[in-house]
């Protein structure tokens, strides 16, 4: 049987070109062999000078070129059947893949990736991917024999590699293919953005409606304390009654004129972006009506006011207040104090 090498010019060059690309991690992985790596040794060793001694095809070159003409791909449709993380996609003709259900389909695949992190690079079809396999191939033989046009016309594979037409149209194709999947990519990755983004903006505005809430239940319930405080404080220092004729009239009259409060606000209440200043003329919700006043003090802290212990903080201050009738202190939040 004739060697091999035979088909070569000059067999040593083959084989130094051979040894440099397979060595490299062009067209693979360093130290494997693959078709784009066949493809570079071919083009290289006619680069150098080599050429062929035959041109009739070998059946590796004839396998090669049954091999394009199959459409191998993943069954996804795509060229590429390495992932990350170093496991492989099955990898079968385009007309086999059509030939099996969808769950046929994933059980050769899973199969191939099972097999390939376990580190086996050669793992058996399942019976029914191997079926379809072998009808692919009788059809493209019958094909072919049938005078169907293939790529014969080429004197062999390693000619047809080298052919500069093909070769061009072949990278354009390639490179046409790759922009094709980058912007695929992009716009898969922007979607997802603005979907994520859509979820951050309606979890921020449902956080910010919870805290509002919370807010709004706290100032509610200051309001009603303080309140129970001044009714207090009302009851713990009772005005003297006065004796005889007129002492009932005349001490409702002065208190009517003197309350300094009013059914209605005349301001908006505070905030934590909306704070009134000392000195500032303010009013407060009492149980008989607003309540007129100025701001004694903004307690950013805890602090005791009137001997009792105030709870404040930067992000929750406290309005220190005076009453302008009675001259009494209280303390409210933010949002009980209404002020212009």
């Amino acid at each position: 049987m004739p060697s091999r090498d035979d088909k070569y010019t000059d067999p040593e060059l083959r084989n130094e070109v051979k040894e440099e690309i397979q060595a490299s991690d062009k067209g693979g992985a360093p130290g494997q062999w693959s078709a784009r790596k066949a493809q570079m040794m071919a083009s290289e060793y006619k680069k150098r000078g080599g050429e062929y001694t035959t041109d009739k095809r070998d059946e590796k070159a004839k396998h090669l070129n049954s091999w394009t003409e199959e459409e191998w791909q993943t069954k996804e449709g795509s060229s590429h059947a390495k992932q990350d993380g170093g496991t492989e996609k099955r990898y079968l003709p385009k007309k086999a893949w059509e030939q099996m259900s969808e769950v046929e389909k994933e059980e050769t695949d899973q199969k191939k990736q099972e097999g390939s992190k376990e580190g086996n690079r050669y793992v058996a079809n399942t019976s029914k991917a191997k079926s379809a396999r072998k009808d692919v191939s009788k059809a493209i033989e019958t094909e072919n024999a049938n005078g169907k046009p293939t790529m014969k016309d080429a004197q062999s594979c390693t000619h047809h590699w080298e052919d500069e037409e093909h070769m061009k149209n072949g990278q354009k194709a390639y490179q046409a293919f790759q922009k094709q999947n980058k912007k695929n990519e992009a716009a898969s990755a922007y979607q997802e953005f603005k979907n994520q983004n859509i979820e951050n903006e309606a979890a921020s505005a449902y956080q910010e409606f919870k805290n509002q809430s919370k807010k709004n239940e706290a100032a509610s319930a200051g309001v009603q304390s303080d309140s129970g405080s001044a009714h207090s404080n009302d009851q713990e220092h009772p005005t003297p009654k006065k004796r005889g004729r007129g002492a009932n009239a005349s001490g409702s009259n002065k208190k009517q004129k003197s309350s300094g409060s009013s059914d209605e606000a005349y301001g908006a209440a505070g905030d934590k972006n909306r704070v009134p200043k000392v000195g500032q003329k303010v009013q407060w919700k009492a149980p008989s009506g607003y309540v007129d006043g100025e701001v004694v003090e903004v307690a950013y802290e805890e602090k005791t006011v009137e001997g009792k212990a105030v709870k404040a903080s930067k992000e929750d201050p406290r309005i220190v207040l005076k009453s302008s009738s009675s001259g009494k202190i209280a303390v409210h939040k933010l949002e009980a104090v209404y002020f212009s």
